[in-house]
């Protein structure tokens, strides 16, 4: 209630709580998937044989990188995080332009 002690047309506090947990979940699932992408890689040790004809030293192939389960992990969270956010936007748009034609 206002200080004349009218209701307020403006959306409640329980209706805007369900509204904000989803873009709150999406914000989650992207710090998430940021805090998966940021740890530094571990080096693993892997190896081929193949030939390499004319060559007098081993191939190394430089800037090499194979992702983890962790990067990948925090590329599908990520992912989730800004498809979430997505819909959850294309939904609110949605819904305003219904209550407001034209």
């Amino acid at each position: 209630m206002n200080p004349s002690g009218d209701k307020e047309s403006g959306p409640s506090r329980q209706r805007r709580l369900p509204g904000l947990a989803v873009p709150l979940l999406a914000v989650a699932l992207l710090a998430a998937g940021a805090v998966f992408l940021s740890r530094p890689v571990r080096q693993a040790e892997f190896g081929w044989f193949a030939y390499a004809p004319l060559s007098q030293q081993a191939f190394a192939a430089p800037g090499l990188v194979v992702m983890d389960a962790e990067k990948w992990a925090g590329v599908v969270l990520a992912g989730l995080g800004l498809l979430t956010l997505a819909f959850w936007s294309g939904f609110r748009t949605g819904r305003h332009a219904r209550r407001h034609p034209g």
